[in-house]
């Protein structure tokens, strides 16, 4: 991977990585295009009031039931469950496009698009909870959150635009079918991509509770909740931009459907620029600077779209709005990987694509709100300046959680020398290095006693140590990079050797059930778990 551009690491990555990027393409382009598609349907029937009422009666079941249904990320193979998630997406396009060619009524042509936001609302959760398992680096993982926004913010260009051309020249119906088309490559691509389900939790979920685990994980952790707040900012600049940039295209820039499709795809041009800077900033600690920073630039120039009055100064500042929505989620978006249990991850980021939704629903609903009071041209102010505010009121809570989520590279550097930790995913590696401490030990101290209970792993940093086992000390010493601990651990027996410090030492630890829930978390790590224990007859013999 040396020599490959950060935000492109992941496309080295030995695994399916690729096809699920390419799926994530496809799906960005049928979002965009498909809910443009019915906004423009809607704005020709009723206005702006007609599409922002269409747009939150959309979002709010989507809102509301992706949690639950997104949990089938944490209880299948996500594979398999992202496999599923894109097929009813072929499903419910089907179904839209079937309402618009019937010439059917708005209620049953709006539940039938309903149903297709709310199954694209299940993809992106179960699709940001797989990544990790597809990344064999933590520079991977943040490339591939980089290449999802990068591919968001493309779709938010073509998807618009493509959606404007064709009904304006064939029509909704016709634009719908080719949405229906597309939607067909996704599942196809991510079938046999052989993920493993998540680890069982310790405790076994009831149904309530096993779709409410990101909910419940997230109750009253306010730094992640000001961190989905922030995310969600993003959500409400393109809720807002989907009915004020129609809107303003017609009444101001005396722009048709082709006209208004660019100016709302200026958003994806600055999030595709905005993806890639994001991908180098997210790869340091400072995770919430760039969050916060993002969101404040995303507000302040989406404030000043309407200054010139012309297609092409509104275009450029519209794409200025969106490298800084772009480089927000990045970083948001790794920080929430790295703070969060894998084992609610799906539900977790459920939670996150509930809030964008709901944020995309509040945008929409504003701003027939702000036009009927302050007119097309002013709405953009308020909302972009409200946007920035909101950002900056989060700051402490956001670093608080990138405190909680540090990456520690002296911890992880340590972890990958221990040749069976270096085969875990990095979310493990990160988890355990958040979880570890450091321990100084000065030389003759006994750190472990034979036949004593074993609680605690150890991998040595600095010195030496010596191993007796039933009395008769074993030739050689173990030095920086090795381990001891392992075996009492996983046969869960006593101690079955005396370690002593020969010189003064410095080990890293890890508490038994950290230690345990990374190793034994997945197929993987099971057979990890066996090649290890068989260490125990060597020892013995």
């Amino acid at each position: 991977m040396r020599g490959t551009p950060s935000v492109l690491a992941a496309l080295s990555a030995r695994t399916g990585m690729r096809r699920v990027l390419a799926a994530y393409a496809a799906y960005g382009f049928i979002e965009f295009f498909a809910w443009l598609v019915i906004v423009l349907w809607c704005f020709d029937r009723g206005g702006a009031s007609l599409a922002g009422a269409a747009a939150v009666v959309q979002l709010i079941p989507a809102a509301l039931l992706g949690p639950a249904l997104a949990g089938i990320g944490d209880r299948l193979p996500r594979g398999t469950a992202l496999a599923l998630a894109h097929g009813l997406v072929v499903v419910c396009a089907v179904l839209t496009w079937a309402a618009l060619a019937a010439d059917a009524s708005t209620v049953l042509v709006i539940a039938a698009a309903t149903t297709l936001t709310t199954m694209i609302a299940v993809v992106r959760p179960i699709h940001f909870a797989a990544l990790p398992q597809l990344a064999s680096a933590p520079a991977q993982l943040v490339s591939a959150n980089s290449l999802s926004a990068v591919l968001d913010g493309t779709s938010r260009f073509v998807g618009p635009v493509v959606a404007g051309v064709l009904v304006a020249g064939v029509g909704a119906s016709a634009a719908m079918a080719v949405a229906a088309a597309v939607a067909a490559l996704p599942p196809l691509l991510c079938l046999r991509l052989g993920l493993n389900a998540p680890a069982e939790p310790e405790e076994e979920e009831s149904g309530l509770r096993a779709a409410l685990g990101g909910v419940i994980a997230l109750w009253r952790d306010w730094a992640s909740l000001a961190l989905l707040f922030v995310l969600a900012i993003d959500f409400v600049v393109t809720g807002a931009l989907d009915i004020l940039g129609v809107a303003y295209a017609e009444d101001v820039l005396a722009l048709a459907e082709d006209g208004a499709g660019l100016l709302i795809g200026s958003l994806g041009v600055g999030g595709l620029i905005g993806a890639f800077a994001g991908a180098s900033l997210s790869q340091g600690r400072r995770l919430a600077r760039v969050v916060i920073g993002g969101a404040v630039l995303e507000g302040a120039a989406f404030a000043l779209v309407p200054v010139w009055g012309l297609l092409a100064p509104a275009a450029v500042t519209l794409a200025l709005t969106g490298f800084g929505g772009a480089a927000t989620v990045v970083a948001g978006r790794t920080l929430l990987q790295r703070a969060t249990d894998d084992r609610i991850l799906a539900r977790v980021f459920a939670v996150q694509e509930s809030t964008a939704l709901l944020g995309t629903a509040i945008g929409a609903l504003l701003v027939p709100l702000l036009i009927d009071r302050v007119g097309t041209e002013l709405a953009w102010v308020p909302l972009g300046v409200g946007f920035a505010l909101a950002a900056v009121a989060c700051t402490g809570l956001v670093l608080r959680l990138e405190k909680r989520a540090q990456y520690l590279p002296e911890e992880l550097s340590l972890l990958r020398r221990v040749d069976f930790l270096a085969e875990l995913p990095p979310y493990d590696l990160e988890r355990l290095a958040r979880n570890s401490r450091w321990v100084d030990l000065e030389a003759g101290t006994v750190v472990l006693r034979q036949g004593d209970l074993g609680r605690d792993f150890f991998i040595i940093a600095t010195g030496e140590v010596g191993v007796t086992i039933d009395g008769r000390r074993k030739p050689g010493e173990l030095g920086a990079g090795e381990f001891f601990g392992e075996i009492a651990l996983l046969r869960r027996i006593p101690r079955t050797a005396t370690i002593t410090a020969e010189t003064d030492i410095r080990v890293l630890v890890l508490r038994d059930n950290d230690f345990l829930a990374a190793v034994t978390g997945g197929v993987d790590g099971r057979a990890v778990m066996s090649e290890i224990a068989s260490r125990y007859d060597d020892l013995a013999a």
